[in-house]
């Protein structure tokens, strides 16, 4: 009987075990980006984890215990310049620009640990179902394409530079979390959502 037993635990775990992560970190290439306070999943020391895990090690029969060290901080970054152009001559400069830009991604999402990242369709999301104990797909649209057209022209003074770059601010929530399945512990490990919540082009024009 204990065999009989053993095996089918085998059998279960086997089922249940996950590969290594595949986490969206496409907004960790911005140029610049800053939370008003706190600090970004990658940047949990060991330190940090060992002081958060004993708060989701409690032990339950199925599901996720999830604790949130960030929840919802304001962060601005910069996705990168689109052009940079500077007059060091006597006259103004007349300049065109034209660009088209697609956005089709409004949230991402990184793992660390055990716990994983998946595709589906055009989405990344947790696997085992830790969005729906975070309680994003109620509240937030995963998914948008806008496809925008710019052109414009302006005039460069000498001593000037403009710069024009895409700008946006989000909100940003991480932490970690521990999945239990009939009181074992299947995945554990930290997780991070960052959603984008305002985009546009910025034009600044400063002196050199």
């Amino acid at each position: 009987m204990k065999l009989i037993w053993f095996v089918l635990w085998f059998l279960v775990m086997l089922l249940f075990w996950v590969h290594p992560i595949e986490a969206n970190a496409s907004y960790k290439t911005y140029e610049s980006l800053e939370m008003a306070h706190g600090k970004l999943l990658d940047q949990f020391t060991q330190e940090d984890y060992d002081r958060y895990y004993p708060i989701v090690d409690q032990r339950k029969f199925m599901g996720w215990n999830v604790h949130k060290v960030h929840e919802n901080v304001k962060v601005s970054y910069t996705t990168q310049t689109l052009f940079s152009y500077y007059n060091d001559g006597f006259t103004p400069i007349d300049y065109q620009y034209k660009f088209d830009r697609k956005e089709t991604s409004k949230i991402g999402v990184s793992a660390t640990g055990t716990i994983s990242v998946k595709h589906q369709k055009a989405d990344k999301i947790f696997k085992n179902n830790l969005d729906g104990s975070l309680k994003l797909s109620s509240d937030f649209q995963r998914t948008t394409e806008e496809k925008e057209s710019i052109s414009m022209s302006l005039k460069v003074d000498p001593g000037t530079q403009v710069d024009l770059y895409i700008y946006g601010e989000g909100r940003i929530t991480n932490g970690v979390a521990c999945r239990y399945f009939f009181f074992v512990k299947m995945d554990r490990g930290g997780f991070e959502i960052f959603i984008i919540t305002t985009q546009y082009q910025r034009l600044e024009k400063k002196r050199i």
